[in-house]
């Protein structure tokens, strides 16, 4: 009985600490594999270059807002390639950000472009997401699985952890029932994965709404990015080819 008890007094404890929880920061680690994105006639070349592009970014949170942005980097912008003697990788990060207030269901990302920076503004949207049953730990939080396919027909997978009962999540993945720690695009071509909670107050100015863009609209903006590709991809003579904009 009383081991019950105790065990019950956690629970409702923990309880009380989730509905507390609402400031914040993740950091998140973006994996996108170089490797699987190269064509088969090029083993040759991902010998010389590392197999994942690994950028780091923050999800700063305090009550409905929330902002996803790139971790600065650091004074040494390059991957150093297999061997000790491997050519190195100049690592980009693009400047892209992702501001969501959800008491007025507003979205703002600012977008960088050809050096040029953009403001898009937008509605909220509601992902399809279906539950799924399968749990693993991620930093010492269980998670539930859920997963849906976007408008490029991509399939996601994200785990989300019901400790930290906040709708949101890395880029624009947020309506699940807690907080989502990691997210796979297209079976691992794409992982991120939450490599750090920092559950505390923020400091004045860590969250704020991006601003300093040509505002611009959604569907605008991904006309002027595909008719910019296309034309780049004529002029290496290549008669063009997609890109895909992740939001």
């Amino acid at each position: 009985m009383k081991k019950y008890l105790l065990a019950m007094f956690a629970c409702a404890s923990w309880a009380f600490i989730s509905q507390q929880i609402d400031q914040g920061i993740i950091t998140y680690s973006t994996k996108v594999n170089v490797h699987k994105r190269m064509p088969a006639e090029q083993e040759e070349m991902k010998k010389m270059i590392p197999e994942f592009n690994v950028t780091e970014n923050l999800l700063v949170f305090s009550g409905d807002e929330s902002l996803y942005k790139p971790v600065p980097i650091d004074e040494n912008p390059f991957d150093q390639g297999p061997g000790a003697g491997g050519p190195r990788m100049m690592r980009m990060v693009i400047q892209n950000e992702t501001y969501v207030d959800r008491s007025s269901e507003i979205m703002t990302q600012l977008r960088e472009f050809m050096g040029k920076k953009y403001i898009i503004q937008k509605e909220t949207s509601r992902i399809p997401w279906k539950l799924g049953q399968d749990t693993k730990e991620i930093q010492g939080m269980i998670c539930k699985n859920a997963f849906y396919t976007d408008e490029n027909q991509r399939e996601i997978v994200a785990w989300y952890t019901e400790e930290i009962r906040l709708p949101i999540g890395p880029e624009s993945f947020h309506g699940l029932p807690g907080l989502i720690l990691e997210v796979s695009i297209n079976t691992d071509d794409i992982i991120i994965t939450a490599d750090k909670i920092d559950l505390r107050a923020l400091k004045k100015n860590e969250l704020k709404i991006p601003k300093g863009g040509q505002e611009i609209s959604e569907e605008a903006y991904r006309a002027m990015v595909q008719e910019q590709m296309e034309k780049m991809g004529a002029q290496s003579g290549q008669g063009g080819f997609r890109m895909m904009i992740r939001n």
